[in-house]
Parts: C-alpha cells; structure tokens; sequence
C-alpha cells in the first residue's frame, strides 16, 4: 500500500511539472540593449502589454546604452563566450559586419521565419542588411524612406512653392532663405551616403565590393561640399554633427531651415526640439536631373533586433520577437511612438498610421511614408561597413576644413578600408 502512495505521488509530481499552467509560472527575465530612447521606450511598452496578454511572469529590462559603447560592448561579450551578454541586442546595420567575422553569436531566423510565413511579410532588401551567407539573424525595425524635413513656417512665408522637384531648385531657394547666421541645410557627415543610394550607388555594391571612389560617389560629395564652399546655403553644423546637442540648439534658434532625414529623424525632431511643434513638414527628395527614375526618397540607417545565442531563454525571446516586431500591433504602435515607418507589409493599411500629425503642421507623415516606400533603393550591407565609416569620420575633418581635397579624402578613406579588407 505504502507502494502505491509513493507511485501515485511521484506521478502527480510529475503531472504538475509538465502541466502548461505550472510551467507558466516560472519567471522570465529577459535584457535587452538598445541605443537609442525611442526604441526603448517602445520595447518597454510592447513588454507591458506582453505580460499583460501571453505571459504573466515575463519581466524585460531594457538598457539604454550609448551607441559606439553598446556594439564594442557586446562584441567583447560574444566573444567571451557570451559572458555577460544579454538576451536580446538592437544591432545598428553599419555594425552589423563585425558581428560576422568569425563565430557569429546570434541566433539563425530563418527557420522561425519561415514557420511563421513572415518572410513575404517583411521588406527583403531590409532583412538583407542583417543576413550573411543565407542566414537571417535580424528583424529590421523600418523602411528608413529619406524625406527632406523643412520649416514649413518660413517657406510659406518666403513664398517658397514646396516641393522643391530638383536639386537645383533647392539651390535657388536656399540661396533666397540663407541669410547671415541662417543657412538652408546642415553639412552633415549622413548626407554623402545618402545621396550616393538616391543616386543608384552606394559604398559598397551588391557583391560587397568598395565602391565609396567610383567617379559619381566622388562627384556626389564634391556638389554636397559646393553647398557650402560655392552657393553659401550650408555650413557646418554646431558640434560637427547632426545628433549634437549644439546642433539641436540652433535648430531651436531658426539657424537651420532643412535637415535630410529618415522617417527615424522625425522622432528626433520631436524629442529635441519640442518647442518648434507646428512649423515642421517634410516632403521628397528633390530629384537628381540625371536620374532616369527621378527618384524622390533614399534610405538611411536601419536597426535590427537579434537574440543572443547564449540566451537561456530562446524561445520566450522569439515569442517576444514575434509579438513586438512581426505583429500589425507592434509596428503599428512603434511608428506612432517614434515614427519608424514598419517594414511589415501587414501594418500598412493600418488606418493608424495615417492620422495628422500636430508636430509636422498635421501633415499625415504615413502618407508620404507610404507613397515614397516603393522608390526605396537597396543599401547594401558588408562585413567592412565598420571600417567605411571608421575612416570616413577620421576623414571627414579634413573634407570640412580644407585640409584635403574631397578627391584626395575619397582616396585615402578607400585605401584604409582596402588594406582591412585584405
């Protein structure tokens, strides 16, 4: 008898401990590292609604660390066999290609995504950023369409017809807007890249060759510096770049009247420089006249979210990964909390994203996301996309204050990245 009690036991312990509900109560802690608020903000607000609806006992901490300090941070980690590392990282694509070399420590996507049927859901030449040698370790947070962001206020004013169709017509209303202290655009060390996509080009082509000193990438930057340097509407921008705090501030101040964006820049306007709520709006991209596609936008940037390998909950990482980032709720909430326009085709019919918005003088921002999303060139990814833009801004000094040549500069950024490359 005392037999049976003890066989029955066991096997009531043994049912409590496979049973759904019991297993449910185990608590999960998740990390994730983001490097920008905006992204934090809405991963923490998908975890709340996410232990709200699915699991009860799930719990993200989220940690907001600074840019260049999150990748070399996490690469060390990876590195160390994952010590210290956390379960999810938001991995900027220009540092995607040094998580590549060597053993990869992220997990392979592609068989979820597939079993999920999300990958005709999601923007191809977008995953393409975080996919090496077939193997997808990111989902990719937007579509990253360029607009060119404007002081609505003082066009109108000035008389300035908007949309400005070609380069040449921004030249002209620059050279009318830009007085004294006030210039038409920042010299933004973004823009060059930028315009190099619009343009069909990019650093690297489709088979990851440099191609940064190609005759036209190299004519691109030489008009972007003739801005300043020829028709006088730019200058460079306080702090030397566009994502200072200085620059902010003579944005604040009416010094700058345009600014070459992403649909991510839009979030920024807003976060730091509240004040100007009302006198913003966007449009294209002014064409170039050589384009035979007259093409109005670009793409900029981009953010893919991976799990860590050495995570000890995959599967509560993924299902969290299925929720925020391949759902019509998560992307739809994510563009009205930060304005990254989804990368998810199910979410672009969402009547929500395409409401007014206060800040750009009720501008319906989806809208223009939406008519620009089909132009969107590809932006080519490489493992030596680090290195790009590591000797590109030990350069970019010198392109500014006259020390080289922009052809001289090309060169010398392109035999850096070379001698990396063998």
């Amino acid at each position: 008898m005392k037999k049976i009690l003890v066989i029955l036991l066991i096997a009531g312990l043994i049912a409590v401990l496979i049973n759904p509900v019991a297993l449910a109560q185990k608590k999960v802690k998740l990390e994730l590292w983001a490097f920008v608020n905006t992204h934090a903000r809405w991963f923490r607000s998908m975890a709340e609604d996410y232990q709200k609806q699915v699991n009860p006992n799930f719990t993200l901490a989220v940690k907001e660390i600074e840019y260049t300090a999150l990748h070399d941070k996490l690469l060390v980690a990876l590195q160390a066999g994952g010590v210290g590392a956390p379960d999810f990282g938001d991995v900027e694509q220009g540092r995607f290609g040094g998580f590549v070399k060597g053993k990869i420590g992220f997990v392979e996507l592609n068989e979820k995504l597939q079993a999920g049927n999300y990958l005709d859901k999601l923007v191809a030449s977008r995953e393409a950023l975080y996919t090496w040698k077939g193997k997808i370790y990111g989902v990719e947070h937007a579509l990253c369409p360029v607009v060119l962001y404007y002081r609505a206020d003082v066009f109108k004013n000035a008389g300035i017809a908007v949309p400005l169709e070609t380069w040449d017509d921004f030249i002209i209303a620059g050279k009318k807007l830009s007085k004294g202290e006030v210039k038409m655009t920042p010299l933004g060390d973004d823009t060059w890249p930028i315009l190099l996509r619009q343009r069909g080009i990019d650093w690297f082509d489709a088979q990851g060759n440099l191609a940064a000193d190609s005759p036209k990438a190299v004519e691109t930057l030489e008009w972007i510096m003739n801005l300043r340097d020829k028709h006088g509407i730019a200058d460079d921008p306080p702090g030397g770049s566009v994502y200072n705090p200085a620059w902010y501030g003579s944005v604040k101040e009416g010094k700058y009247l345009t600014k070459i964006g992403a649909d991510w820049y839009a979030g920024f306007l807003k976060d730091n420089v509240p004040e100007l709520e009302g006198k913003w709006a966007a449009m294209p991209l002014p064409y170039w006249k050589d384009d035979p596609v007259r093409r109005p936008t670009s793409c900029h940037g981009g953010t893919g979210l991976t799990i860590i390998s050495y995570s000890k909950n995959q599967e509560e990482a993924w299902k969290f990964m299925e929720f925020s980032m391949l759902s019509v709720e998560g992307n739809v909430r994510r563009y009205l909390l930060t304005k990254l326009w989804p990368p998810f085709k199910p979410a672009w019919g969402d009547e929500r994203l395409l409401t007014p918005d206060s800040y750009f003088s009720n501008q319906v921002l989806g809208r223009l996301f939406s008519e620009l999303g089909p132009y969107v060139p590809e932006q080519h990814q490489s493992p030596y996309m680090a290195e790009m833009w590591a000797a590109y801004g030990k350069f970019w000094r010198d392109i500014v204050d006259g020390r080289k040549t922009v052809a001289e500069a090309v060169k010398a950024i392109c035999d850096e990245v070379r001698k990396a490359m063998r």
